[in-house]
C-alpha cells in the first residue's frame, strides 16, 4: 500500500492515478540509482578540496610576500629613512643610522638632518637615494655613497645579508670625522656627545680628538676649565670645512682677555716686571695677551718690579663683570719717583761699596787660583767664613774649583753686616759668568768674608760670538 502524496489517500501499488484528486502519481525512484549518485557527488567534493586548499595557501603566501615586502624590501628600507628625514623625526633616523662604535643621539641626528636639507635637497636626496639603492639591489656591487651639491659624502648604502632568504638588506651609514680641538693651554672640556656626558682633557697647543662625528653644523653646549677659570659656551664645527679626515672645532665661550700696560717703569729692571691676574703671578710682556678669563667674574690685576733688590708694586685695577669685553686693557702705575729716589740713594751706596768690594774681589780670584793650583786650601781660607757654605763647598771640591778672573761689580747692596753683591766674571773657558756674593763685614776690625756664592748664569765667550 502507499499513499497519494497530495491527499493522503491510500492506493495500490499499480495505481497510477489518485481516485480522490486526480492527480498522477510519481514513479518511486531507485534506491540503488541514488545511493550511486550520491556517492559520485561526494567523491567529485573530495577531489575539489585539496584544490582550495592549495588556492588558499597560495592566496596566504601571497598576502605574507605583499607584507613583508611593504616593510623589508630595499625600496621599503629606503622609504623608511626617507620619511623619517623628510618628516624631521630625529629619534627614528638616530636609530636606523647609529652603530654600536658610532652611537647618534637625537640631537645629532637633527643636525645631520638639516645638513642633508641645506648640502643636498630634499628632491635630490629622495631622488638619490631610491636611485642608488635600486642600482645595488640589481648590481654586484656592495655599497655606494650618495653626496652633497659640492660632492662631499653624506651618506653610504650597503648591502648587509638578507632579510628572510628573499630581500637584500640595506644599511645606511653617515661617514664620520674626526673633531679636533687644539687650545693654547691645558684645558678640561665638558660637554654631551651620543647620549651621554663626555670630558676630554686637551694638552696646550696639542691635536687632541673630542670624538667622531657624523656630517652636520655643530654648536654644541659646553664647559671648560683652565689655569684661569671656568667657562660655559659652546664649541662649534662644520663640516663643509673639513680637511681630510677631520674638522677643527671653533670655540665660543664667554672670554676676556687681557693687555697690561705700565706707566713708570723705566728705573726697574725689565727681567724683574710681573703682573698678577686673579692671585696669579706671570712675567710681564707688552706685547702679550692674558688669558682668557671668564666674562662673568671680575678681573684683579696688578703688577711688580725690582731694582738693586727692592721690589716695587703698581697701582692696582680691577675690571668688573659687567664691564668686560672680549678684548680689555688695563694701565698700572709705579710711583716713578719714589723708583728714582731709591735708585739714586742706592747707586751712592753702591759707589762707597766699589770702593772696597772690587780690591777684595780681584784679590778673591788671585788667592782662589793660587789655592787651586797649589792645592792648599789655607790660601783661600782667610775670604771665607768658617764653617759657611763657601767655606765647606771650596774645602770639599778644591780639585775640582776652576780658574777665574774678576770682571766687574754689577751692583751691591748692604744690610747691616751682610753685603750682596753681583758680580761679572770670566772663567778658564773664556766663558762669562754671572754671580751672587754673600759677604760679611766685621764691623769691628773690617774685615769682609765671603759666606755664600751663588751662580746665577753664564754667557758664551764674547769670542764665540
Amino acid at each position: 500500500m502507499k499513499q497519494c502524496p497530495y491527499c493522503g489517500q491510500e492506493l495500490n501499488k499499480s495505481d497510477k492515478q489518485c481516485s480522490n484528486c486526480g492527480n498522477m502519481i510519481p514513479k518511486e525512484k531507485n534506491k540503488a540509482t541514488s545511493s550511486s549518485q550520491s556517492e559520485q557527488s561526494n567523491l567529485k567534493f573530495k577531489k575539489f578540496i585539496p584544490w582550495v586548499i592549495i588556492a588558499f595557501i597560495v592566496v596566504l603566501i601571497g598576502i605574507v610576500f605583499i607584507l613583508l615586502r611593504n616593510f623589508n624590501s630595499p625600496e621599503a628600507q629606503t622609504k623608511i629613512l626617507v620619511n623619517a628625514i623628510d618628516n624631521n623625526d630625529a629619534q627614528k633616523v638616530a636609530t636606523l643610522i647609529s652603530t654600536k662604535d658610532v652611537p647618534v643621539d637625537d640631537e645629532e641626528a637633527s643636525v645631520y638632518i638639516q645638513y642633508i636639507k641645506d648640502e643636498v635637497g630634499m628632491m635630490k636626496f629622495i631622488h638619490d637615494v631610491k636611485h642608488t639603492t635600486d642600482k645595488l639591489n640589481k648590481s654586484n656591487h656592495d655599497s655606494a655613497y650618495i653626496q652633497t651639491k659640492t660632492d662631499k659624502n653624506v651618506l653610504k648604502i650597503s648591502k648587509n645579508g638578507t632579510r628572510f632568504l628573499i630581500f637584500n638588506n640595506m644599511s645606511y651609514r653617515p661617514p664620520t670625522k674626526t673633531v679636533i680641538v687644539k687650545p693654547k693651554i691645558d684645558t678640561k672640556y665638558k660637554f654631551k656627545a651620543g647620549g651621554k656626558r663626555r670630558v676630554i682633557h686637551a694638552k696646550a697647543n696639542q691635536a687632541t680628538s673630542i670624538g667622531k662625528y657624523i656630517p652636520g653644523v655643530y654648536a654644541i653646549d659646553a664647559e671648560k676649565d683652565t689655569e684661569y677659570g671656568h667657562f660655559t659656551g659652546q664649541m662649534k664645527f662644520d663640516f663643509r670645512y673639513a680637511k681630510g679626515n677631520t674638522v677643527d672645532v671653533n670655540e665660543n665661550f664667554n672670554e676676556a682677555a687681557l693687555k697690561v700696560k705700565l706707566k713708570g717703569k723705566s728705573d726697574l729692571d725689565k727681567n724683574t716686571l710681573k703682573v698678577t691676574i686673579n692671585d696669579k703671578e706671570m712675567k710681564y710682556d707688552a706685547s702679550k695677551i692674558y688669558g682668557p678669563y671668564p666674562q662673568n667674574k671680575d678681573i684683579s690685576v696688578s703688577a711688580t718690579g725690582m731694582v738693586k733688590d727692592k721690589t716695587f708694586t703698581s697701582t692696582s685695577k680691577t675690571i668688573k663683570a659687567k664691564d668686560l669685553g672680549n678684548i680689555n686693557s688695563a694701565i698700572l702705575d709705579f710711583d716713578e719717583d719714589k723708583i728714582s729716589d731709591y735708585v739714586s740713594k742706592k747707586t751712592e751706596e753702591e759707589s762707597i761699596l766699589r770702593v772696597t768690594l772690587e780690591p777684595f774681589f780681584n784679590q778673591y780670584a788671585y788667592a782662589l787660583n793660587n789655592a787651586i793650583n797649589q792645592q792648599n786650601f789655607d790660601i783661600i781660607s782667610p775670604f771665607l767664613k768658617n764653617k759657611s757654605d763657601a767655606y765647606i763647598d771650596i774645602k770639599n771640591h778644591l780639585s775640582d774649583s776652576k780658574h777665574f778672573e774678576f770682571s766687574q761689580l754689577l751692583s751691591a747692596t748692604q744690610s747691616g753686616d751682610i753685603i750682596k753683591a753681583k758680580v761679572q766674571q770670566i772663567n778658564q773657558r773664556g766663558e762669562i759668568e754671572y754671580v751672587t756674593y754673600e759677604i760679611e763685614e766685621n764691623k769691628d776690625n773690617g774685615i769682609l768674608q765671603i759666606i755664600n756664592i751663588c751662580l746665577l748664569y753664564t754667557s758664551p765667550s764674547p769670542r764665540d760670538s
